[in-house]
């Protein structure tokens, strides 16, 4: 089943320079506790984790 982006919805997109570093389980906790703030948050996530890959994240939010 296919489903449109719905409002409040939010659109995680990345390297594998931030997939590569951060599980899946903190990127969700992130994005969801303040999408605003969440590209800079995990970037510094995944650079405390090695940032060994150049690392990009774009977050975008239905509203």
């Amino acid at each position: 089943m296919v489903k449109g982006f719905l409002k409040d919805d939010i659109l995680l997109m990345s390297s594998d320079g931030l997939t590569n570093l951060v599980k899946q389980e903190d990127l969700l906790r992130i994005t969801k506790k303040n999408f605003e703030q969440a590209p800079k948050e995990l970037v510094k996530l995944a650079n405390d984790n090695g940032g060994y890959d150049n690392i990009t994240v774009v977050v975008i939010k239905n509203i």
